[in-house]
Order: structure tokens, then sequence, then C-alpha cells
């Protein structure tokens, strides 16, 4: 059981979205809560309260009347309205989680039951049906407020949940304030990285050792004179997986090999450092109240603010997916290596024959594809605003596009570090190689074993998929003493 206590993580919100435990609130965080709605309900008497004594956007200089009981349910109902594909359930989970994690920072001054009903949402899988078109980023309203009709029975869940009692405008703008959806789905995409990126130095020592390459890319001098975050800590761990295969008659093929060998441990570095920076933002979103109005109970005061913005968050967003589109050339590059007879000893495109067989040429192209997906992806969503609501917002961010961005680029980078995985694993086959390693590439070896022999001529999809779905273990490979773990 997951207990939070006011302080949740990303590791917190990927259990939950994947079902591997259940969730309640700390009975100290719900007293805060309880607490705080109370007092937010007292200081909304006393002071102008956006979207509980006023209207929300456009609207917000309009008074709502006192005796207006069905005013939250309105305002719900109204910001309810999204279109397109549905989002699947793991999705719609991480969002519910981050929400969760959220509320139990008194700030949004709301009906401390609600905890309790997205406790009972996740823990009985009893989900809001939500679709993919609404979210920009100053907050996925649209999520939020049909998640909200689903929790009062006004929309079907996924599976049996009893119904609220109809909330009124002391939580329906609370609730909805926030980008939980655009941080779930950053936090599974993050999370999803982590793995790739430990992969990534697994399968390039592979690449490395098949293809005699020079350790000198990876020395610490080298890696000192890159100044720049990361690169020591990396050229680290290269050196570990080297140092633990064991072969101490290494002999370098060159003495300075292409970008491909040569730069990794820069490039790469570049999507190490940007990766903790998400991850520290996102952590730091997850445990802070941000919703508006926000209801200071310290100071006694309702604070009107712009702190739901979610620049910084965009920006790491981005900075990921560019950081991928830097380095995913550099992967390509080893490939060509692997298929070209000039590096790789052996025959092109590791052909069994110079019958003008293609081996694995086509292995080749799609690693090109997804590169190009890649950097498709990597087109800077922060660069674009949109105005609402009879301009009120003016400059709304697209933080919930940089998120989707980042979810592609994840997935093309599975498909092209799996591309290098069969070709790396073809040449050391071909080569005698596949049993003379220890330490992690002996077990990344091991692991591999079952990927299929046969260097005819034939359909690789099958290769490719089982490639894929080992690539999360090859990431564990990586020791928990790692430099950058």
């Amino acid at each position: 059981m997951i207990v939070l206590t006011g302080a949740g993580t990303i590791a917190d919100v990927v259990t939950l979205a994947d079902r591997r435990d259940q969730v309640c609130v700390a009975p100290a965080v719900l007293d805060a809560v309880t607490r705080a709605h109370r007092q937010a309900a007292e200081l909304s008497s006393r002071f102008a309260t956006y979207g509980r004594t006023t209207g929300v956007g456009a609207n917000r200089s309009t008074p709502v009347a006192p005796d207006d009981d069905d005013y939250g349910l309105r305002l719900l109902r109204s910001h309810a309205a999204d279109a397109g594909d549905p989002l699947d359930d793991r999705t719609v989970r991480a969002m519910l989680a981050v929400r969760l994690i959220q509320l139990c920072i008194p700030g949004a001054g709301l009906d401390p039951h609600i905890l309790g009903g997205l406790e009972r949402m996740l823990n009985d899988d009893a989900l809001p049906e939500l679709r993919h078109y609404a979210s920009i980023g100053t907050g996925d309203l649209a999520a939020l407020a049909g998640t909200a009709l689903t929790l009062m029975g006004e929309r079907p869940a996924t599976g049996p949940l009893v119904a609220m009692p109809p909330w009124g405008a002391d939580s329906a703008l609370p609730f909805m304030s926030s980008s939980a959806l655009t941080v779930g789905r950053s936090c599974l995409a993050a999370d999803e990285l982590i793995r790739l990126e430990r992969a990534s130095s697994v399968i390039y020592m592979l690449s490395f050792l098949a293809l005699d390459g020079n350790p000198s890319a990876f020395a610490a001098p080298a890696a000192r004179a890159a100044a720049a975050p990361e690169v020591d800590a990396l050229a680290a761990r290269l050196r570990s997986l080297f140092t633990g295969a064991g072969h101490p008659d290494h002999r370098p093929a060159r003495i300075q090999d292409p970008y491909g060998l040569r730069v990794y441990p820069v490039a790469q570095a570049s999507v190490v450092a940007t990766l903790k920076a998400l991850v520290g933002q996102l952590e730091r979103t997850l445990n802070t109240a941000q919703e508006n109005p926000l209801f200071d109970i310290d100071g006694d005061q309702v604070v009107h603010h712009g702190a739901f913005y979610q620049a910084a968050l965009s920006l790491e967003l981005d900075g990921t997916t560019l950081a991928l589109a830097l380095t995913a050339p550099i992967t390509h590059s080893r490939i060509r290596m692997l298929n070209d007879p000039e590096t790789n000893g052996r025959n092109a495109f590791l052909a069994v024959a110079e019958d003008g067989s293609s081996g694995v040429m086509m292995v080749e192209y799609v690693a090109a594809g997804a590169i190009a997906e890649i950097r498709a992806a990597a087109q800077p969503a922060s660069v674009g605003t949109l105005v609402l609501s009879r301009g009120m917002e003016e400059d709304a961010t697209f933080a919930s596009q940089s998120a989707l961005q980042l979810e592609r680029s994840v997935a093309a980078y599975r498909v092209l570090l799996c591309c290098e995985l069969v070709g790396a694993l073809r040449l050391l086959r071909q080569r005698g190689l596949h049993r003379r390693f220890t330490g992690v590439a002996g077990q990344a070896l091991t692991l591999v074993a079952d990927l299929p022999w046969d260097d005819a001529d034939r359909d690789l999809r099958g290769d490719l998929a089982a490639a894929e779905a080992l690539l999360d273990d090859l990431g564990r490979l990586v020791p928990a003493g790692d430099p950058l773990s």
C-alpha cells in the first residue's frame, strides 16, 4: 500500500498507473486538507474568490450569487468538453495518481471527501473515459472536469463506482486547476526513458566490443575535456562496463573511431542531463499546490496567481526531446558501422555471403524512420502559444503538446535501440565473441541469447519485436552503484 504523506514521487505515479499497488491518504494529511477546506470557506466569505464567488476566464468579474448552489456543477459540465480518441487506461491512472498526490498539499481548499473518491477510482480501477484533445499548458481542465463528473455518476466509469453527491463551487474549480494529465504522461515517459537511457549504454558497449572500438573515447581525460554536464559520470559508467566485460586482449581497430563510437559519451550525456532536469521539475510540480486561487492557510489570504503556467515543465520536456534528437544520429552511425565491411570485417550488411544478399540492410532503414520521427517530435512546443477566453489567457503554453512529443520520441527511440541491438548481436555471433564476455556485457548477451541465429535473408520483423521487448531488462542490468543512478 502506498500511503501518501504529502511527498509523492514519479515512482508512486508509475506504480499506481501500472496497478502494482493500492493507495491511501495518511490521516494527518486528510486532517490538514479538512482544515484547509474550512478556512477556505471562511476566507471566501471575506474576499472575492475566482471561480468560487465569481465566474472564470473572461467571466472573472461576474459575481456568482451566494445562493447559486448549482454553479459548481455547471462549471464542471461546461468544462468537460473533449474530443478525439480515448486515452488508454494507464495514462488515465497516471493522471489520477498525480492529482491525488497534489491534493495532499493543502491549498486547493476543496472538500476532503474528493481525495477518498480518487482513492476509490484508483484502487477499484473504475476510471473516467477521457479523450485526446482538450489540454493546454495552463491546465488539463477538460480531463479533470470529466473525472469530476464521473466521480459524481454523471458519466459512466469503466467499473462499479459509488457516486459522490454533487459538488459545489468550493470544489469544482480547485479540482480542475491542475496539469495533472500532462504531468502524469510526463512521469510515464520519463520513467521509461530512464531505463532506455541505461539500455543504450549496454547496447553501445556491445557494438563497441563487436567493432573493436578505441576506449580513449570514454577515458577520464577525454570526459573532462568535454566540459559538459554528466559526461564524467557517463564515461565512468562506460569504463566500468568495458572493464567488467573481461576482455584484456582487446585491441582497438582504429586510432580514432567514427563519431558513432567516439562522441557517444558527450552526446548521450546531454540526454542524461536533460532527463535529470525533467525529473526534478516533475517532482517539484507533483509536490506543490499550484491551484488558482491558492488558499494561503498560514497567511490567512486568498492568492490569485499564475503559478499554474507550465513554462518550466514545457522547456524541460522539449529539452529532453531535443537531446534525443541530438543523440539519435550517433546511434545510426553505429548501425552503419555494423553494416559496413570497412568497419565490421565481414560481409556488407552482415549478410551470410557475398552474393547480393541484403542481410540487415533494411534494419538501417527502420532506424532511419525512427530518427525521422524523433526529429519531427523535436520541434519545440514551448515556442507556441495561443490566446484564449476573450484574451484572458493571452499566452497559453503548449506544455501538454510537449509531453505528447516526448512520448512519440521515446517510442521511436525504443525502435532505434532495438535496431542497433540486432546488428551488434549478429556481428558478435559472426565473430564468435558472443560467449567471450563477463560482467554486464556477458549478462546482456545471455539475456538476448534466444534472439534468432539464422543470418539468411528473411523477414526480420520478429527479430526487432523480440529485441524491443528486452530493452527494459537490458536497462535494469546497469548496477545500482552506477554513477548516474
